[in-house]
């Protein structure tokens, strides 16, 4: 699939995934709220993440969440979750989902793996475990297949890379299956 489809089907999948009954469904991010989040974060948000937050501005859905741009302390609020780790900052970390069991999938910013998402698992917040995407989008896809129930992703080398080339692009130690052999 190109960028354009993955985004397309990233938005269909969006409705599918569960969320609680009484969990509407957000929308998007208006201007204001990007140009507030933008403010607490203290640097633009990157063009990739505006252009999701447009389509969905964070919601408790996935197994821990997609974060967003949502006001004050909301639990899938980027600027809240990234400020309870100020490396990430200076990493170029942004928090774009969590897996439920209190890790974090962050969208490289800056750096050899910029565009990227990897994931930080919570007992070693400073150190990325791996990257799961190429980009933001093809992130997004995997995340919520895996909720509407494929379960190959990240681990499964093949099905990754087939639908996700540019992952072969990235260092060979930081895939979710380099461990494995």
């Amino acid at each position: 699939m190109d960028a354009q489809q993955v985004r397309q089907e990233v938005v269909r999948l969006l409705r599918e995934v569960p969320r609680a009954p009484e969990q509407p469904f957000p929308g998007g991010a208006d201007d204001l709220e990007l140009a507030d989040l933008e403010r607490r974060l203290g640097e633009p948000i990157p063009s990739v993440l505006a252009d999701w937050l447009q389509v969905c501005k964070g919601e408790a859905i996935g197994p821990g969440g997609v974060y967003g741009a949502r006001f004050g302390l909301d639990p899938n609020d980027v600027a809240a979750r990234r400020a309870a780790h100020p490396s990430w900052r200076e990493q170029g970390w942004l928090p774009v989902a969590g897996d439920g069991c209190g890790n974090t999938y962050v969208l490289s910013t800056r750096g050899p793996l910029i565009g990227s998402v990897g994931f930080v698992d919570g007992s070693e917040p400073d150190d990325m475990a791996y990257v799961v995407a190429s980009d933001l989008w093809r992130f997004l896809w995997f995340l919520f297949r895996a909720e509407t129930g494929d379960r190959r992703w990240p681990f499964d080398q093949h099905s990754v890379l087939a639908a996700d080339p540019a992952l072969a692009a990235l260092p060979g130690e930081l895939m979710p299956w380099a461990g494995s052999a």
